[in-house]
């Protein structure tokens, strides 16, 4: 009876309308409030990533310029890189699509000797199903270099579109303190110490992390692109940059990145193809025993099976960027229940 009471139903039907009125509006300023929070989230990352200048500078000069020149410093570094490098990796992208088909001769010929011996002949492996599997990889592989230009292209425009990304993050480095304060202001007074004690150690230990992880695969990368140019792989560039991005990815990445660039090489000459295996291993060894030790300084602290379940969930859940976020996801929901139960525990 008091569900239908003259009292209850307006009520339910004022908050059923006003939900209604929030989800129509969410749809229809859709776009709009996701290329602002786009460029919001953007302005968090230049301003973390100029924070450390930012902040140096700051001993000196006052807040506001330090914040100026530690982005315009930034902003000059990152164009002056993408002035020279993004030229070479586009043409190292059309020497790689362009080498392909040559690929995909080499792969066949090595598919219709292993086709030929008694192995495949016991499990009942022919050369006709080798050659379709063998062509249905080739388009595959041709149809995603236009794809992956197309995306390159999408983000390009949406970063072009983020005008107000530098603003933003002008400010948030200029008053980074500020907006702290502010925030915090607004959590309630009875969990706000515990709150702000989590949001603290969630900050250090994703920012250990990411710092550390990107030093760790940029080293990689730019060793990888050395130790491939001195063996005479053409494509050492791409190939020095898919290996550090793929270094992003804990234990898995690295296997996963050596797949193209033997690939690759395979058209040089099987020596060629060996020398650049055993330019990946020895830029995998200097990692394991000089660079992470030093960089990353024990910034998981997981057993290496934990991790690899990790990512093999990422990966289920959300493809590629499951297994590039899980981690780092992990590690910063740990450091907030840490820092709740010693909160809890004082």
């Amino acid at each position: 009876m008091t569900l239908l009471s003259g009292t209850a139903l307006p009520r339910r039907l004022r908050l059923l309308g006003a939900a209604a009125a929030a989800a129509l509006l969410l749809l229809v300023f859709l776009r709009p409030l996701s290329q602002l929070l786009f460029q919001t989230a953007l302005a968090l990352v230049l301003a973390w990533m100029a924070k450390p200048l930012c902040a140096l500078l700051e001993k000196r000069l006052p807040p506001g310029f330090s914040a100026l020149l530690a982005l315009l410093t930034f902003f000059l570094g990152l164009a002056g890189l993408l002035w020279g490098l993004v030229p070479k990796l586009l043409e190292q992208v059309s020497l790689a699509a362009a080498a392909v088909p040559q690929l995909m001769d080499l792969l066949g010929e090595g598919l219709d000797r292993l086709s030929e011996s008694a192995l495949f002949s016991r499990l009942q492996i022919t050369g006709a199903s080798l050659d379709e599997l063998l062509q249905k990889a080739g388009a595959a592989t041709l149809n995603a270099v236009p794809a992956l230009v197309q995306h390159l292209a999408a983000l390009g425009q949406k970063l072009a579109q983020a005008v107000l990304a530098p603003v933003l993050a002008f400010y948030f480095l200029r008053d980074r303190e500020a907006f702290c304060f502010q925030a915090s202001l607004l959590i309630p007074l009875k969990v706000r110490k515990r709150l702000l004690t989590a949001l603290r150690e969630m900050r250090r230990e994703i920012a250990a992390y990411f710092r550390g992880q990107m030093l760790v695969s940029g080293a990689v990368g730019a060793l990888t692109a050395l130790a491939l140019l001195m063996v005479g792989v053409p494509a050492w560039l791409l190939l020095g940059a898919l290996m550090g991005l793929c270094d992003l990815i804990p234990y898995a990445g690295p296997y996963i990145g050596a797949v193209p660039v033997i690939l690759f090489s395979l058209p040089q000459g099987f020596s060629t193809a060996l020398w650049a295996l055993l330019a990946v291993a020895a830029v995998q060894q200097i990692e394991s025993v000089f660079l992470s030790p030093r960089l990353m300084s024990g910034a998981t602290g997981l057993h290496p099976a934990f991790v690899l379940l990790l990512l093999s969930f990422g990966g289920m859940v959300a493809g590629l960027a499951g297994m590039l976020l899980s981690l780092p996801l992990f590690v910063c929901l740990r450091g907030a229940a840490r820092a709740l139960r010693c909160a809890r525990q004082e």
